[in-house]
């Protein structure tokens, strides 16, 4: 709704600096009428909320205040870039004082102004005719206090977590006849041949999802050596799916369709047995186009393909008839249904007397499972009583017979909070299946006015919250989640980014750019761009343009000058070194939020400039340090650079950022020292830093017990003495920690704790890299009693032989090896990692099979990746130890001793 933008317009007037700005230009009377027709529309805007309904005329007027929000932001943001220019213009003439007198100056000077100061007159007499129209409409349009027809429907915080394991989501139902019947075709031994199985279904009925309890089957795994999955949906391109197989495969990506490396991909399929799952193809010609870069062997191999024409998947395979997923029955739609209505009791429902009503709202979601979670999700957030859930159905109107089912998808939206209804919306913005960094789509809803602010509450965290609620609700799916729950990945189903798109573009809140016959993209103050011609867009685009986000290409910028939000989503395939001369940012001071993965031609030259600044994400490896200049952005909340190590100069001493809150991927400056010659960091709470050779230990103490409020601690150095975090007023807030020496062939920082009061208290996640362990410090670590990841990485470990004991890492629930040599036996005592779910062994040459794999009865998830030169174990003798887990995943790796 226009509840958004109209609490986004009313927080910017109440800020102190922009008073400011308004009080010299004098238009802060005109602005303040402003402000009181835009809090009485927000009232109306919040019953509005409340009662999710509006007839038509209401609709229209609410599009009016809409409206004139936007042109009230542009007029602000003019003055506050007329404002900005003059003080470029006003340090300009100290530097030419000497020469020229101040009268001279000052002459000079107004001229410039008089054009800007007239045409913002022009605006601001415009948006006082449209505020004498929207009051003098309210009794003509019906638009009064609707009064309190509605619970209120404010955020819930849900603080759950979202466990995503390799195996099947407990909340499936009514899959596993299907399930058995694919794998069953899939191990069909009597043909050797490759054969391509499809599963056709239309969109919602959960053909993901059975192809994921396909996939993660224990037979499937076991029966296949190669385990590949891709997402092609409607708009793919061939060379990167090739690619995508490649990096599952983990050989170099070919750069085009012929050529070495397209070869080795080729050879590497044909000396295993490969189960490839095409997940959401269209085009009937796919298959046709990627079957001449899959070797057919006759050993076995199998593609498993899902759509939604039955056109496609005969085409892929004729001989064999596609499997029709069917729509769920009652049984089973009550059950799916029940799980997300319910969550904590299932069975509540014939408690508190929902039967008859809960037949009802299954009824009318037609055995779709989709429409099941998404309507299960929407009564979560009610109570469980039958007035509660009478109320819902009354609301939701069904317009026509054979509705319900859409209906269900679109009320989704109408019973979300009206703050969460824009950060849905904004999930239109990315392509069908794409995955998404939960961390930077939060941060960008703080730079764009989304989230609001909660006392007692940061906007991180707020924002975190709402992620979690419309996962809570099944509007959005996670891909992938952290230990402690949150959600690192998530991606939005097809059926519910249309609902996004649609709510987007009856909002006028964004648009999507796919095709060039586009034209709706030159009003919209959004815009996400999910092709080539950028620059040819960005010139037709809506000259108040506040947000771009681009997908194929780096775009050019310039007279876009109130823009906030720019950012890269390329991705791992984004050319790295490619260095873009038209980006064309230098003029965007009112950018909140920037985002690029190659590296932007000059940037260190104006970066200073952008005076408003939240979240700047660099992710290119490439060295840069950024001026001075940059850390005296007091807005400042995100800094983030490559995770490369080599680290870009930090802040430098006694600058003040009470704001920021991450900064990964900085090196300490040699100017630090004691004695009040540190940056002052509060707030900080994510600190990824590399400590040179040059700069004494005691100096870092001190600047680490000046940050309160540190969660995450990465710290590389040469000779590193693990640190006493016993000492640091944040011991009791770490919950992820990182020790790193520097990688030099040549040496590994040696790792001088055996006290466990050395780690903080409520540690849940350990990364342990470059370093010298020895059995001593195990003995220390398996004694962390909240410990869940524990990361092993490059270690040099004297004796080569390493225990685990009983009782010890009570609560570990995943451990890894990468590419530690010197491990060559791992033994674990029966009670040792009671809680074990994942183990993972990446390029550990030396390592024997671990004695002691089958007391971990909880571990569902095995990953084995060797060379297959150096590999000392086999395939045939992880399954026979470990027939208890479910997924084995195994690279590299003979399949049995010769």
């Amino acid at each position: 709704m226009a509840e958004g933008i109209v609490n986004f317009v009313l927080s910017k007037l109440g800020d102190a600096a922009v008073k400011e700005v308004l009080r010299i230009y004098g238009v802060s009377r005109q602005v303040e009428k402003m402000g009181r027709v835009l809090c009485w529309a927000q009232a109306f805007l919040k019953d509005a909320d409340k009662s999710r309904r509006l007839n038509e005329r209401q609709k229209h007027w609410v599009k009016l205040v809409r409206d004139v929000a936007y042109d009230i932001e542009d007029v602000i943001d003019s003055f506050l870039s007329l404002e900005l220019d003059a003080q470029r213009q006003r340090a300009q003439e100290e530097e030419k004082r000497a020469k020229v007198k101040n009268t001279i100056m000052r002459w000079l000077r107004t001229p410039m102004k008089l054009p800007a100061l007239h045409s913002l007159g022009d605006k601001i007499e415009q948006i006082e005719q449209k505020l004498d129209e929207i009051e003098r409409s309210r009794d003509i349009w019906g638009v009064n206090n609707l009064g309190d027809n509605g619970e209120d429907v404010g955020i819930r915080r849900p603080r759950m977590q979202f466990i995503v394991p390799d195996n099947d989501d407990p909340d499936v139902v009514g899959f596993d006849k299907d399930r058995d019947n694919i794998v069953n075709q899939l191990l069909d031994k009597n043909s050797r041949k490759r054969h391509v199985i499809s599963i056709v279904a239309q969109g919602g009925v959960g053909k993901t999802t059975l192809a994921k309890k396909v996939y993660n089957s224990p037979d499937i795994r076991r029966n296949f050596d190669i385990h590949l999955w891709i997402t092609v949906s409607q708009s793919f391109e061939l060379l990167d799916i090739v690619k995508s197989i490649a990096e599952q495969l983990k050989i170099k990506p070919p750069s085009n369709l012929r050529g070495h490396h397209l070869n080795k991909l080729c050879e590497c399929l044909n000396a295993k047995r490969y189960i490839l799952v095409l997940d959401d193809v269209w085009s009937e010609n796919f298959w046709a186009e990627i079957r001449n870069v899959l070797p057919d062997v006759k050993n076995g191999s199998r593609v498993l393909m899902t759509t939604r024409s039955w056109d496609v998947a005969k085409r892929a395979d004729p001989a064999h008839i596609p499997y029709l997923l069917q729509l769920l029955n009652h049984e089973s739609s009550l059950e799916l249904f029940l799980k997300k209505a319910l969550p904590q009791n299932p069975n509540e429902y014939h408690i508190n007397n929902l039967s008859e009503i809960s037949e009802q709202f299954v009824k009318m979601c037609g055995g779709l499972p989709l429409a099941l979670v998404i309507l299960g999700g929407i009564l979560s957030n009610e109570q469980p009583t039958h007035d509660a859930w009478t109320r819902v159905l009354k609301r939701m109107n069904w317009r026509h017979v054979g509705s319900e089912v859409s209906e269900v998808l679109a009320s989704s939206y109408d019973y979300l909070p009206f703050a969460l209804k824009s950060c849905f919306m904004y999930f239109a913005a990315f392509p069908e299946d794409f995955e998404i960094d939960a961390e930077s789509l939060q941060w960008m809803w703080i730079a764009e006015g989304l989230i609001p602010q909660d006392d007692g509450s940061t906007l991180e965290d707020t924002a975190a919250d709402f992620l979690e609620d419309l996962a809570k609700r099944s509007m959005i799916q996670v891909s992938r989640a952290m230990c402690d729950g949150s959600i690192t990945l998530c991606r939005i189903h097809d059926l519910m980014r249309e609902v996004a798109m649609r709510k987007a573009n009856d909002e006028n809140f964004l648009t999507v750019c796919s095709n060039r016959d586009e034209q709706s993209f030159s009003v919209a103050r959004r815009l996400a761009v999910h092709q080539s011609n950028c620059d040819e867009l960005l010139e037709r685009a809506n000259p108040n343009l506040r947000s771009l986000l681009f997908f194929e290409c780096i775009p050019n910028c310039s007279g876009h000058r109130h823009i906030k939000v720019i950012s890269d989503m390329r991705g791992p395939y984004a050319h790295s070194n490619e260095m873009s001369n038209n980006v064309g940012v230098e003029g965007l001071t009112q950018l909140r939020y920037v985002r690029f993965h190659s590296k932007v031609f000059d940037l260190e030259n104006f970066i200073g400039r952008m005076r408003n600044l939240q979240t700047l994400e660099l992710r290119y490896p490439h060295h840069l340090d950024l001026p001075d200049c940059f850390w005296n952005i007091k807005t400042l909340r995100h800094v983030v650079f490559p995770v490369s190590w080599t680290g870009s100069l930090g802040p430098p001493p006694k600058v003040d950022l009470k704001r920021l809150q991450t900064l990964r991927g900085i090196r300490n400056r040699e100017s630090w020292g004691p004695g009040g010659n540190l940056p002052n960091l509060p707030n900080l709470r994510d600190l990824a830093i590399i400590v040179t050779e040059r700069l004494p230990i005691e100096v870092i103490v001190e600047f680490l017990c000046t940050l309160n409020e540190l969660d995450r601690l990465a710290i590389k150095g040469r000779e590193f003495l693990l640190l006493d975090t016993s000492k640091f007023p944040f011991y009791a807030n770490l919950t992820s920690l990182e020790y790193r020496g520097t990688g030099s062939s040549s040496f590994h920082g040696t790792a001088k704790f055996f006290d466990i009061s050395l780690f903080p208290i409520n540690l849940t996640q350990l990364a342990l890299r470059y370093l010298e362990l020895q059995q001593g410090h195990i003995t220390v670590l398996e004694k962390l009693a909240r410990l869940k990841v524990l990361k092993f990485g490059s270690i040099l470990f004297v004796g080569g032989k390493m225990k685990f004991s009983t009782k010890g890492f009570p609560c570990l629930q995943e451990l890894q090896f990468i590419q530690s040599n010197d491990v060559e036996e791992l033994y674990i005592e029966k009670g040792a990692m009671p809680l074990l779910q994942q183990l993972r062994v990446d390029h550990c040459d030396n390592l024997e099979l671990p004695r002691g794999l089958k007391y971990l009865t909880q571990l569902n998830s095995l990953s084995w990746y060797a060379d297959p030169e150096k590999a000392t174990t086999t395939v045939e003798e992880i399954r026979q130890l470990c027939k208890h887990v479910p997924t084995i995943v195994t690279e590299g790796l003979p399949q049995r001793r010769h």
